[in-house]
């Protein structure tokens, strides 16, 4: 009987909460669980959580507030699409910690950058191809807009002709031959010129500065028929521009220097 008694007061006391770095918890016999009850708590004994920013004005304010953290680390990557993440209570070398708290711009691309990069290569009817120029022509930067808006035009009122050929330029133009098809002036003999480059004027990521993008101007004949496309000029080369300029400034703002790669 003083047995059982003992017993139970063991089991009464291990029963009764205690705190562990001020959270409280129970221990239960075996094959039970233990449960901590730290949300009873007027507040949480340390920041956790992640917090996921559209912006990297707000995702600098954000990480601001903590970055005096001597743990705090920023990581940034720029494939397979641009990212920065600052882990504010990050593990040193001296101290372990948990790293759960953290929080994220993922740098959303601009739409006229989606726009540009998603037709790179594409290859185009004539129409459909001078449509895509006159709705991005605000992005087009040299020719000029008039110049431009004149071409796509051009192969507008040319898309029921037959191209027979085409030839480059000294002056850094390609002038294509075509013979006209309609009843009217069928036989009649024509030349249309195309630039072999055009500059656009685009920003990489929503609300940043915009960057000079060279695109080159492409043509094959195909049965009479004029098929476009465009090849932009190392694309990826004014990501990693734009990357580390964004790096740069969240540097300068948060006193925190990059790590190029992902957090464990």
């Amino acid at each position: 009987m003083e047995d059982l008694k003992t017993a139970l007061n063991a089991g009464a006391a291990l029963a009764e909460p205690s705190e562990v770095h001020g959270v409280p918890f129970v221990v239960v016999p075996e094959g039970y669980e233990s449960h901590t009850f730290e949300r009873l708590l007027p507040a949480p004994t340390r920041h956790t959580g992640r917090a996921t920013f559209n912006d990297a004005a707000s995702f600098i304010r954000y990480v601001g507030e903590y970055s005096g953290a001597a743990t705090a680390r920023l990581y940034y990557q720029v494939t397979p699409s641009p990212a920065f993440v600052a882990v504010l209570n990050h593990r040193t070398a001296g101290s372990p910690s948990w790293g759960d708290h953290r929080a994220v711009y993922n740098a959303p691309l601009s739409p006229e950058w989606k726009t540009w990069t998603a037709s790179d290569g594409k290859r185009m009817k004539q129409e459909e191809f001078a449509l895509f120029i006159e709705q991005n022509l605000p992005d087009v930067i040299m020719p000029t807009a008039a110049e431009f808006l004149e071409l796509a035009q051009n192969f507008q009122a040319t898309k029921a002709v037959n191209f027979a050929s085409g030839t480059r330029l000294g002056n850094g133009q390609n002038q294509l031959v075509y013979e006209e098809t309609i009843q009217a002036r069928a036989g009649e003999r024509g030349q249309l010129e195309i630039p072999e480059t055009f500059t656009l004027g685009i920003p990489v990521f929503e609300g940043d500065a915009a960057y000079s993008l060279i695109a080159r101007l492409r043509y094959r004949i195909q049965d009479g028929k004029l098929v476009l496309w465009y090849d932009l000029d190392r694309p990826h080369k004014i990501i990693d521009d734009a990357v580390k300029q964004l790096r740069v400034a969240i540097e300068a703002e948060t006193g925190l220097v990059g790590f190029n790669g992902t957090p464990a």
